[in-house]
């Protein structure tokens, strides 16, 4: 049995081809509606053209057989990650018309994410017919919150009229991580503190395979610092700087999305590994907005272990998280009363595994969302099949 994965951008998608829990080929498709749209695969390169999203997935679907990748015969579903489910899934669903309207109901809180989205749902129900299509959510996993972690303290009919609450995001990804570490400790009652660092950032408290708390909010733009988003701060910003710099809420709101975070206070770039480079050139605002990345990080570490009445496994996952041995560091530094501590030959050396030397256990893992978005819907598959009896 295959599931082919899907993540639809705006101008782009990525696909995972999974067989028996195993990955056979991922790869992207870039610049879409452009005459540089490209194909980008572990089997290969290829300028696509300007093909329409249909045109671009039915040439990977074209290549993935050629290269003896997928059998149509044993494909079983379409699953898709969507980013915002709001308050209406835990766990993926089957998509039918109501779980559509669910995910077009949630358009306002991810404009920018669902849109594409729910599209390539509704092309995939054109191209495959009647193939089940599943929907996997990255604020699914955080559908487990306590009520007095994801209320704001807002007139509490905003809450139930508007879904005005904390949801939280990258739930794919912490998902994964506390399955993993799960099966690499051997036990699944931990207190996991996950730190999914990258352009997007979000910092998750887990007990066992639950979370219980997560740094993300209403949308993703909250929590800590990332590439370009500003993460929290004090919401009379909004009204002072429109009035200073006469700015809508709108036109405020793109501005600090886009230039914000790492990159407007380094006044250099949003990505990491540029801003390490200036900071070993000398570039004091690129050390200031490491800075500032490491601390709210910390801060939250030290915010959810309160919050699990401590912690046994600390994780560092996503781009930076997993190829930066200078921010896990500069992250640990002083957290040595709650048993963190790394190992420095290691932090240095392992690419993926254990770092630490004290009681709490530090972790590198390699996140693989897509396949835990193929895990979910083989899950859902099979509990299918036990319900209608077929073993």
């Amino acid at each position: 049995m295959q599931i082919l994965v899907l993540n639809f951008g705006g101008s782009s998608f990525k696909f995972l081809l999974e067989e028996e829990g195993k990955a056979l080929s991922s790869g992207q498709v870039d610049r879409l509606g452009t005459k540089d749209a490209e194909l980008k695969a572990d089997f290969g390169r290829e300028l696509l053209g300007e093909l329409s999203p249909k045109e671009a997935l039915a040439a990977v679907l074209d290549r993935l057989s050629s290269h003896g990748l997928l059998k149509k015969e044993k494909l079983a579903a379409v699953a898709h990650k969507v980013a915002h489910g709001g308050s209406f899934f835990r766990e993926a669903v089957f998509v039918d018309e109501k779980v559509k309207e669910a995910i077009r109901a949630c358009i306002p809180l991810a404009p920018v994410h669902n849109p594409p989205a729910l599209a390539g749902i509704e092309l995939c129900q054109e191209l495959f017919g009647d193939l089940k299509q599943v929907a996997a959510f990255e604020t699914g996993f955080h559908q487990s919150l306590p009520a007095y972690a994801y209320t704001y303290g807002i007139p509490y009919e905003w809450q139930e009229k508007y879904g005005a609450r904390k949801y939280g995001f990258h739930g794919t990804s912490h998902r994964y991580v506390s399955q993993e570490v799960a099966r690499i400790l051997g036990k699944d009652d931990l207190r996991i503190i996950s730190c999914h660092l990258g352009s997007g950032t979000s910092v998750a408290a887990i007990r066992g395979e639950e979370s219980v708390d997560i740094s993300s909010g209403l949308t993703p733009q909250a929590g800590t610092i990332m590439s370009t988003r500003p993460g929290d701060f004090d919401p009379w910003l909004f009204p002072y700087l429109g009035e200073q710099l006469g700015l809508s809420a709108q036109e405020l709101s793109q501005q600090l999305i886009k230039k914000g975070g790492l990159l407007g206070i380094s006044g250099l770039s949003g990505d990491m590994r540029d801003l390490e480079e200036a900071r070993s050139a000398g570039s004091s605002r690129a050390a200031l907005a490491i800075d500032v990345f490491c601390y709210q990080v910390k801060k939250y570490i030290g915010a959810f272990a309160a919050s699990l009445g401590g912690v046994d496994v600390l994780v560092f996952t996503g781009g930076i998280g997993e190829h930066s041995p200078s921010i896990r560091a500069q992250i640990c530094q002083g957290l040595d009363f709650l048993g963190i501590a790394l190992d420095p030959a290691k932090n240095e050396d392992v690419e993926e595994g254990a770092i630490g030397k004290g009681p709490c256990e530090v972790l590198v893992i390699k996140t693989q969302e897509e396949i835990m978005v193929a895990r979910q819907a083989r899950n859902l598959l099979k509990k299918e099949r036990e319900n209608n009896g077929i073993s």
